[in-house]
C-alpha cells in the first residue's frame, strides 16, 4: 500500500463500521455486548491503520489522498492530525467497551454504536481534511451524530432540551463557517485550506473571522460556550467523555489550522487567544464553583480546560515557543484521559445508586471503592496536583509563559496560577464527598465491561504523569508543524 491509501484506511474503517454495525444490529442481533465488541473491533482497526499512518508523517513528510482540485477530496495527514485522531480512537475504545453494560437500561443499541462511530468519522475526517468544503462537511457529520446522541434519552425532557439547544447553536456556527467559505472562494476562487495567502485581502480576513465565530462556537469559547454545560451535563455519561475529552479540542484544533492555513499571522492568532483564554478560565472556573450537580461542575471545567489550552497554545504562537505549543498538545492527551475518567466514574455511580449530585456522592468510596479512588485520581490531575499529567502539563505551561518574558505573557500567567488555585475549591469538596463516611455499608459490584475502561484510564493517567517522556515525543513533532504553519 502507498502512504496514500493509509491516509483515509482508518476513516474507511469507521465508516465502514458504522454500517456493519447496524446491519448487525438490524438483522442479526441486538444484544449489547456483540454490539460493544464489535464496535470495538472497527475502532481498534481504524487505531491500528492510524499507528501505521503516523510511521510515515513527520514535519517534511506529509502523506496525502485524494485531489486538491476544485470538487475534490483531499486529506492530508499532519502531525497534529495524528495525535488528536489517535486520543480520539483511544478514548472511543474506553467508552464503547464500558457502554457495553452503561447502556443496558437504554435498549436503543442499534443506533447508539453507529451513530458514536460516524461522531469519531467525523472528527478524524475533520482534522485529515485539507480543503475548507471537506473540513466543513466532516464537522458537520460529527456534529450531526453528536446532536442524536446528547438527546438519546429521548424520554428526558431535560436531554431533549440539550440537544435541541445545542442543534440550534451549532447550526449557527455552521452557517456562520460556510459564509467564512464563501468569503474566502470569492477572493482566492479556491477552497484550499493551505493557501498561505501572503497579503489577505478583505474577503479572506473577513472569512478568517467567520471561522474563528463558527469553530469558536463548536469549541465552547467563551462568549459562544453556553451550549457546552447542558449538552455535556444531559448527554450519557458515555458520550460526555467523548464531548469534554476530546470533541471540544479537535475543532479547536480545526481553528488553528483554518487561521493558520489562511495566513492570518501567528503573532495575531496568539494573542487573541491568549485574551480569551482569561475569559475562558475565569468563566468556567467561577461558575464550576456554584454547582450542585456533578456533571454541570464537571462540564464548567471543561470550559476553563479549554482556557488552559488556549493560553498555552496562545504563548506558544504569540511568541514563537515551540515548547508552550508542544505542552497544549500534551494538555489535550492529560485531559482526555482525566476528563473520560472522571465521566466515565460518574456514569457508573448514577448507574448504580442514582446519583446526580454532588451531595448524593457522599460515601462512594464505602459503595465502590475502584470507582472513588479513580474518581479521585481524574480530579486531583484536572486539579494539576502531582505527579498526575495536570500537573505535568501545567508545569509545561507555565515554563512557556515564563520564557515569553513580555507583560501580556506575564498578566495572562497570573490568571492562569489564580483560575489553578480557584479550581480546587470545587474539586477538593467533590474528592471529600467521595471519599466521606455513609450511614449505609453495601458494596456495589461493578460490571466488568465498566470497571476495564475506568481500570484503563486509571493507569494511563498514572502512566503519562509519571513517564511524560514518550507522549511529549510523540506531541514533539505536531507543535513544531503547527507553529511552522504560522509562519
Amino acid at each position: 500500500m502507498t502512504g496514500s491509501v493509509w491516509v483515509v484506511l482508518p476513516l474507511a474503517c469507521l465508516l465502514a463500521g458504522a454500517f456493519v454495525v447496524y446491519l448487525v444490529a438490524r438483522f442479526l442481533t441486538r444484544r449489547n455486548g456483540l454490539l460493544a465488541l464489535v464496535t470495538a473491533l472497527a475502532l481498534a482497526m481504524a487505531l491500528v491503520a492510524l499507528a501505521i499512518l503516523s510511521s510515515m508523517v513527520d514535519v517534511d513528510r506529509l502523506p496525502a489522498w485524494g485531489r486538491s482540485a476544485p470538487g475534490g477530496a483531499w486529506l492530508r495527514a499532519e502531525p497534529g492530525a495524528v495525535v488528536i485522531a489517535g486520543v480520539a480512537l483511544g478514548l472511543a475504545v474506553t467508552v464503547i467497551v464500558y457502554s457495553g453494560r452503561y447502556l443496558a437500561l437504554d435498549r436503543r443499541y442499534g443506533t447508539f454504536y453507529p451513530l458514536l462511530l460516524l461522531l469519531v468519522a467525523g472528527l478524524v475526517g475533520m482534522v485529515l481534511a485539507a480543503d475548507l468544503f471537506n473540513l466543513y462537511l466532516f464537522c458537520e457529520m460529527m456534529s450531526v451524530a453528536t446532536y442524536v446522541l446528547v438527546a438519546f434519552r429521548r424520554r428526558t425532557r431535560t436531554a431533549i432540551e440539550a440537544g435541541f439547544k445545542y442543534l440550534v447553536m451549532s447550526s449557527a456556527g455552521t452557517v456562520t463557517i460556510l459564509l467564512g467559505i464563501a468569503f474566502v472562494f470569492r477572493e482566492t476562487a479556491s477552497t484550499a485550506l493551505f493557501q498561505r495567502v501572503n497579503a489577505p485581502g478583505l474577503w479572506v480576513r473577513a472569512g478568517v473571522a467567520c471561522f474563528v465565530v463558527g469553530l469558536g462556537l463548536k469549541s465552547a469559547l467563551v462568549p459562544l460556550h453556553t451550549w457546552l454545560p447542558d449538552a455535556h451535563g444531559r448527554a450519557p455519561s458515555s458520550i460526555s467523555a467523548m464531548l469534554s475529552g476530546i470533541v471540544v479540542q479537535s475543532t479547536f484544533y480545526a481553528l488553528l489550522r483554518v487561521c493558520l492555513g489562511l495566513g492570518l499571522p501567528s503573532r495575531d492568532l496568539g494573542t487573541l487567544l491568549i485574551v480569551l483564554s482569561l475569559l475562558n478560565m475565569t468563566l468556567g472556573n467561577g461558575l464550576a464553583l456554584v454547582q450542585t450537580h456533578t456533571k454541570r461542575l464537571l462540564a464548567y471545567s471543561t470550559i476553563a480546560q479549554v482556557g488552559y489550552l488556549m493560553f498555552s497554545v496562545g504563548v506558544g504562537l504569540r511568541f514563537d515557543l515551540p515548547a508552550a505549543i508542544q505542552a497544549g498538545f500534551f494538555l489535550i492527551l492529560a485531559q482526555a484521559l482525566m476528563k473520560g475518567l472522571a465521566f466515565l466514574c460518574k456514569g457508573a455511580c448514577h448507574f448504580y445508586r442514582g446519583t446526580t449530585t454532588i451531595e448524593q456522592l457522599r460515601g462512594t468510596a464505602v459503595h465502590m471503592p475502584l470507582v472513588a479512588v479513580a474518581f479521585g485520581l481524574a480530579l486531583l490531575g484536572l486539579a494539576g496536583v502531582p505527579p498526575l499529567p495536570g500537573f505535568v502539563a501545567k508545569w509545561l505551561v507555565l515554563d512557556g509563559a515564563l520564557d515569553s518574558s513580555s507583560a501580556l505573557g506575564i498578566v495572562g500567567l497570573v490568571a492562569f496560577l489564580l483560575n489553578s488555585v480557584t479550581a480546587l475549591g470545587y474539586y477538593l469538596p467533590l474528592l471529600g464527598k467521595l471519599f466521606s463516611k455513609s450511614p449505609d455499608s453495601a458494596r456495589v459490584s461493578v460490571s466488568p465491561w465498566m470497571a476495564l475502561p475506568i481500570l484503563l484510564l486509571g493507569g494511563l493517567t498514572l502512566a503519562v504523569g509519571l513517564y511524560p517522556g514518550p507522549w511529549l515525543r510523540w506531541t514533539e513533532a505536531a507543535s513544531a508543524y503547527l507553529l511552522a504553519l504560522g509562519r
